[in-house]
């Protein structure tokens, strides 16, 4: 991608298509961030990040994304 893409992607000069953008990323972001069900360590049900893959969901990074949010 060129310098010049870049600052059309980080610099607003139509407001509609900027947003647009920005959802589109948040919202691929969120799917790599997906949960799953996961069996924990001492035998019962639980769900996870499928990509951080901790004991926990919501990870840190949809924790990130959504605070602002509510």
């Amino acid at each position: 991608m060129t310098h010049d893409e870049l600052v059309d992607i980080a610099i607003v000069k139509d407001l509609n298509k900027s947003i647009r953008k920005q959802m589109k990323a948040i919202e691929a972001v969120m799917e790599l961030h997906r949960p799953q069900e996961i069996t924990l360590p001492n035998g019962d049900w639980g769900i996870n990040c499928i990509l951080c893959d901790g004991y926990y969901y919501p990870c840190y990074t949809i924790d990130t994304i959504v605070k602002p949010l509510i």
